[in-house]
Protein backbone atom coordinates (compact mmCIF):
# COMPACT_ATOMS: atom_id res chain seq x y z
CA UNK A 1 0.00 0.00 0.00
CA UNK A 2 1.19 3.54 -0.79
CA UNK A 3 2.77 5.21 2.22
CA UNK A 4 1.64 8.50 3.67
CA UNK A 5 3.96 11.28 4.75
CA UNK A 6 3.77 10.13 8.36
CA UNK A 7 5.31 6.78 7.38
CA UNK A 8 8.60 8.29 6.23
CA UNK A 9 11.71 9.02 8.28
CA UNK A 10 11.97 9.60 12.01
CA UNK A 11 10.35 12.19 14.23
CA UNK A 12 12.10 15.52 13.58
CA UNK A 13 11.63 16.70 17.16
CA UNK A 14 13.53 13.65 18.40
CA UNK A 15 16.35 13.42 15.90
CA UNK A 16 17.21 17.11 15.61
CA UNK A 17 18.98 16.78 18.97
CA UNK A 18 21.25 14.11 17.47
CA UNK A 19 22.26 16.13 14.39
CA UNK A 20 25.20 18.46 13.89
CA UNK A 21 24.30 22.10 13.36
CA UNK A 22 25.89 22.03 9.92
CA UNK A 23 24.73 19.34 7.53
CA UNK A 24 24.53 19.03 3.76
CA UNK A 25 21.43 18.02 1.84
CA UNK A 26 22.43 15.20 -0.51
CA UNK A 27 19.25 14.50 -2.41
CA UNK A 28 15.60 15.42 -2.70
CA UNK A 29 13.23 13.03 -4.49
CA UNK A 30 9.66 14.07 -5.29
CA UNK A 31 7.04 11.32 -5.03
CA UNK A 32 3.26 11.12 -5.17
CA UNK A 33 1.45 9.93 -2.06
CA UNK A 34 -1.65 7.77 -2.11
CA UNK A 35 -3.85 10.82 -1.46
CA UNK A 36 -2.49 12.47 -4.60
CA UNK A 37 -0.39 15.03 -2.69
CA UNK A 38 3.27 15.48 -3.56
CA UNK A 39 6.05 14.84 -1.07
CA UNK A 40 9.83 15.43 -1.07
CA UNK A 41 12.05 12.72 0.45
CA UNK A 42 15.13 14.52 1.76
CA UNK A 43 18.47 12.82 2.51
CA UNK A 44 21.46 14.39 4.34
CA UNK A 45 25.13 13.57 4.82
CA UNK A 46 24.31 12.20 8.26
CA UNK A 47 24.04 8.45 8.66
CA UNK A 48 20.46 7.13 8.88
CA UNK A 49 18.99 10.60 8.71
CA UNK A 50 16.30 11.63 6.29
CA UNK A 51 12.76 12.88 6.42
CA UNK A 52 9.72 13.69 4.29
CA UNK A 53 7.98 17.01 3.80
CA UNK A 54 5.10 18.14 1.65
CA UNK A 55 6.37 19.54 -1.63
CA UNK A 56 6.55 23.31 -2.01
CA UNK A 57 6.02 25.53 -5.04
CA UNK A 58 2.92 23.73 -6.28
CA UNK A 59 0.38 26.50 -6.73
CA UNK A 60 -3.23 25.58 -6.00
CA UNK A 61 -4.36 27.94 -8.76
CA UNK A 62 -2.03 26.33 -11.31
CA UNK A 63 -3.40 23.06 -12.68
CA UNK A 64 -0.47 22.38 -15.05
CA UNK A 65 1.37 20.06 -12.68
CA UNK A 66 -1.78 18.18 -11.72
CA UNK A 67 -2.74 17.74 -15.37
CA UNK A 68 0.71 16.36 -16.17
CA UNK A 69 0.27 13.51 -13.69
CA UNK A 70 -3.41 12.85 -14.34
CA UNK A 71 -2.77 10.42 -17.25
CA UNK A 72 -5.09 12.50 -19.43
CA UNK A 73 -4.09 11.81 -23.07
CA UNK A 74 -1.67 14.37 -24.49
CA UNK A 75 -4.09 15.72 -27.09
CA UNK A 76 -6.62 16.52 -24.32
CA UNK A 77 -4.22 18.12 -21.81
CA UNK A 78 -5.21 21.63 -22.89
CA UNK A 79 -8.91 20.86 -23.37
CA UNK A 80 -11.19 23.26 -21.53
CA UNK A 81 -14.80 24.36 -21.57
CA UNK A 82 -14.02 27.73 -23.15
CA UNK A 83 -12.91 25.84 -26.28
CA UNK A 84 -15.71 23.27 -26.26
CA UNK A 85 -17.91 23.93 -29.30
CA UNK A 86 -21.48 23.35 -28.13
CA UNK A 87 -22.73 25.26 -31.17
CA UNK A 88 -21.33 22.67 -33.57
CA UNK A 89 -24.07 20.18 -32.59
CA UNK A 90 -26.73 22.37 -34.16
CA UNK A 91 -29.38 21.43 -31.56
CA UNK A 92 -30.51 22.68 -28.15
CA UNK A 93 -27.86 21.68 -25.58
CA UNK A 94 -28.74 24.10 -22.77
CA UNK A 95 -29.30 21.25 -20.29
CA UNK A 96 -25.93 19.67 -21.09
CA UNK A 97 -24.21 23.04 -20.85
CA UNK A 98 -25.83 23.69 -17.48
CA UNK A 99 -24.73 20.34 -16.08
CA UNK A 100 -21.16 20.85 -17.31
CA UNK A 101 -21.01 24.37 -15.86
CA UNK A 102 -22.32 23.23 -12.48
CA UNK A 103 -19.85 20.34 -12.35
CA UNK A 104 -16.89 22.71 -12.49
CA UNK A 105 -18.29 25.58 -10.44
CA UNK A 106 -20.02 23.42 -7.80
CA UNK A 107 -17.61 20.48 -7.77
CA UNK A 108 -17.34 20.41 -3.99
CA UNK A 109 -21.09 19.79 -3.79
CA UNK A 110 -20.76 16.91 -6.25
CA UNK A 111 -17.83 15.64 -4.20
CA UNK A 112 -19.71 15.85 -0.91
CA UNK A 113 -22.29 13.31 -2.13
CA UNK A 114 -20.00 11.38 -4.49
CA UNK A 115 -21.92 12.28 -7.65
CA UNK A 116 -20.25 12.02 -11.04
CA UNK A 117 -21.39 12.04 -14.66
CA UNK A 118 -22.25 9.41 -17.25
CA UNK A 119 -21.49 10.99 -20.63
CA UNK A 120 -23.25 9.01 -23.35
CA UNK A 121 -23.67 9.07 -27.10
CA UNK A 122 -23.76 6.02 -29.35
CA UNK A 123 -22.00 8.03 -32.08
CA UNK A 124 -18.22 7.70 -32.12
CA UNK A 125 -16.42 11.04 -32.14
CA UNK A 126 -19.31 12.92 -30.56
CA UNK A 127 -17.04 14.61 -28.00
CA UNK A 128 -17.50 12.39 -24.94
CA UNK A 129 -13.83 12.07 -24.03
CA UNK A 130 -13.14 15.67 -24.99
CA UNK A 131 -15.92 16.88 -22.70
CA UNK A 132 -14.80 14.64 -19.82
CA UNK A 133 -11.22 15.94 -20.04
CA UNK A 134 -12.39 19.54 -20.39
CA UNK A 135 -14.40 19.14 -17.19
CA UNK A 136 -11.50 17.55 -15.30
CA UNK A 137 -9.10 20.27 -16.43
CA UNK A 138 -11.60 22.90 -15.34
CA UNK A 139 -11.82 21.38 -11.87
CA UNK A 140 -8.02 21.14 -11.58
CA UNK A 141 -7.66 24.83 -12.40
CA UNK A 142 -9.56 25.72 -9.23
CA UNK A 143 -8.97 22.87 -6.80
CA UNK A 144 -5.94 20.96 -5.54
CA UNK A 145 -7.29 17.45 -6.13
CA UNK A 146 -5.93 14.20 -7.52
CA UNK A 147 -7.40 13.42 -10.96
CA UNK A 148 -6.75 10.27 -12.99
CA UNK A 149 -7.80 9.21 -16.49
CA UNK A 150 -7.91 5.63 -17.72
CA UNK A 151 -9.80 3.80 -20.43
CA UNK A 152 -11.46 0.57 -19.35
CA UNK A 153 -9.33 -1.58 -21.70
CA UNK A 154 -6.16 0.07 -20.31
CA UNK A 155 -7.39 -0.44 -16.75
CA UNK A 156 -7.93 -4.14 -17.33
CA UNK A 157 -4.48 -4.50 -18.89
CA UNK A 158 -2.94 -2.73 -15.89
CA UNK A 159 -4.87 -5.03 -13.58
CA UNK A 160 -3.47 -8.14 -15.26
CA UNK A 161 0.08 -6.79 -15.01
CA UNK A 162 -0.39 -5.81 -11.37
CA UNK A 163 -0.50 -9.46 -10.31
CA UNK A 164 3.24 -9.63 -11.09
CA UNK A 165 4.47 -6.05 -10.93
CA UNK A 166 4.45 -3.97 -7.73
CA UNK A 167 4.67 -0.69 -9.66
CA UNK A 168 1.54 -1.57 -11.60
CA UNK A 169 -0.22 -2.19 -8.28
CA UNK A 170 0.78 1.32 -7.23
CA UNK A 171 -0.74 2.73 -10.42
CA UNK A 172 -3.97 0.80 -9.86
CA UNK A 173 -4.17 2.10 -6.30
CA UNK A 174 -3.78 5.72 -7.43
CA UNK A 175 -6.53 5.22 -10.00
CA UNK A 176 -8.81 3.52 -7.48
CA UNK A 177 -8.47 6.26 -4.86
CA UNK A 178 -8.33 9.37 -7.10
CA UNK A 179 -10.65 12.15 -5.98
CA UNK A 180 -11.85 12.46 -9.57
CA UNK A 181 -11.54 9.57 -12.02
CA UNK A 182 -12.39 9.55 -15.71
CA UNK A 183 -13.27 5.98 -16.67
CA UNK A 184 -13.31 6.19 -20.44
CA UNK A 185 -15.22 3.91 -22.81
CA UNK A 186 -17.00 1.66 -20.33
CA UNK A 187 -18.88 -1.06 -22.16
CA UNK A 188 -16.01 -1.67 -24.60
CA UNK A 189 -14.53 -4.39 -22.41
CA UNK A 190 -14.62 -8.11 -23.21
CA UNK A 191 -17.40 -9.93 -21.40
CA UNK A 192 -15.63 -12.23 -18.95
CA UNK A 193 -16.20 -13.08 -15.31
CA UNK A 194 -12.83 -11.70 -14.17
CA UNK A 195 -13.59 -8.41 -15.94
CA UNK A 196 -16.84 -8.04 -13.98
CA UNK A 197 -14.98 -8.86 -10.77
CA UNK A 198 -12.27 -6.22 -11.33
CA UNK A 199 -14.73 -3.54 -12.45
CA UNK A 200 -16.93 -4.26 -9.44
CA UNK A 201 -13.96 -3.90 -7.08
CA UNK A 202 -13.08 -0.51 -8.52
CA UNK A 203 -16.59 0.87 -8.85
CA UNK A 204 -17.77 -0.49 -5.50
CA UNK A 205 -14.81 1.15 -3.74
CA UNK A 206 -15.54 4.48 -5.38
CA UNK A 207 -19.27 4.16 -4.67
CA UNK A 208 -18.70 3.25 -1.02
CA UNK A 209 -16.18 6.06 -0.48
CA UNK A 210 -18.13 8.70 -2.45
CA UNK A 211 -15.35 9.26 -4.98
CA UNK A 212 -16.44 11.26 -8.02
CA UNK A 213 -16.28 9.36 -11.32
CA UNK A 214 -16.92 10.50 -14.88
CA UNK A 215 -17.86 7.61 -17.17
CA UNK A 216 -17.93 7.91 -20.95
CA UNK A 217 -19.63 5.34 -23.13
CA UNK A 218 -21.17 4.51 -26.50
CA UNK A 219 -23.71 2.43 -24.57
CA UNK A 220 -26.53 3.82 -22.45
CA UNK A 221 -26.61 2.87 -18.78
CA UNK A 222 -29.71 0.75 -19.33
CA UNK A 223 -27.93 -1.32 -21.98
CA UNK A 224 -24.59 -1.96 -20.29
CA UNK A 225 -23.75 -5.66 -20.47
CA UNK A 226 -22.25 -5.77 -17.01
CA UNK A 227 -23.14 -7.45 -13.76
CA UNK A 228 -26.28 -5.79 -12.40
CA UNK A 229 -24.48 -4.86 -9.16
CA UNK A 230 -22.05 -2.76 -11.21
CA UNK A 231 -24.84 -1.12 -13.21
CA UNK A 232 -26.83 -0.36 -10.04
CA UNK A 233 -23.85 1.45 -8.55
CA UNK A 234 -23.24 3.43 -11.73
CA UNK A 235 -26.88 4.56 -11.68
CA UNK A 236 -26.45 5.67 -8.06
CA UNK A 237 -23.12 7.41 -8.69
CA UNK A 238 -23.93 9.39 -11.83
CA UNK A 239 -26.01 12.09 -13.43
CA UNK A 240 -26.68 11.33 -17.08
CA UNK A 241 -25.32 13.73 -19.66
CA UNK A 242 -26.40 12.68 -23.15
CA UNK A 243 -24.58 14.25 -26.09
CA UNK A 244 -26.26 14.71 -29.49
CA UNK A 245 -25.72 11.97 -32.06
CA UNK A 246 -23.30 13.92 -34.20
CA UNK A 247 -19.61 13.29 -34.87
CA UNK A 248 -17.97 16.59 -34.07
CA UNK A 249 -14.54 14.97 -34.39
CA UNK A 250 -14.97 14.73 -38.17
CA UNK A 251 -16.20 18.31 -38.41
CA UNK A 252 -13.42 19.67 -36.21
CA UNK A 253 -10.79 17.69 -38.13
CA UNK A 254 -12.05 19.21 -41.39
CA UNK A 255 -11.93 22.73 -39.93
CA UNK A 256 -8.41 22.16 -38.55
CA UNK A 257 -7.19 20.80 -41.88
CA UNK A 258 -8.58 23.77 -43.77
CA UNK A 259 -7.03 26.21 -41.30
CA UNK A 260 -3.68 24.43 -41.61
CA UNK A 261 -3.79 24.62 -45.41
CA UNK A 262 -4.77 28.29 -45.38
CA UNK A 263 -1.83 29.09 -43.10
CA UNK A 264 0.83 27.22 -45.07
CA UNK A 265 -0.46 28.42 -48.44
CA UNK A 266 -0.30 32.11 -47.55
CA UNK A 267 3.17 32.21 -49.06
CA UNK A 268 2.30 29.99 -52.01
CA UNK A 269 3.28 31.17 -55.53
CA UNK A 270 0.84 33.53 -57.27
CA UNK A 271 -2.13 31.72 -58.70
CA UNK A 272 -1.90 28.75 -56.33
CA UNK A 273 -4.93 29.97 -54.39
CA UNK A 274 -6.06 28.97 -50.91
CA UNK A 275 -8.90 26.66 -49.90
CA UNK A 276 -12.18 28.28 -48.95
CA UNK A 277 -14.00 27.34 -45.70
CA UNK A 278 -16.63 25.31 -47.52
CA UNK A 279 -14.20 23.10 -49.41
Amino acid sequence: MKKTIEDYGKSLDRIKKELPAEREELSRERIELQDGKMCDLVAYDVKDYGYAEYAENIEQSNGDFRRARSLIPFNYLDANMSKFRWDIYGVDVKLQQGIAKSFIEQFKKYQKVGKGLYIYSKTKGSGKTLLACSLANGVMEHLDICVKFVSVPELLELTKKSYKDFMEKEDIERIRTAELLILDDIGAEIKKEWVDIELFRLIDYRYSNQRVTIFTSNISMNNLKLNERIVDRIFSMCIKLDLPEKSIRTMQAHDENMEFLRNIMKNAPDGAGTPSPGQ
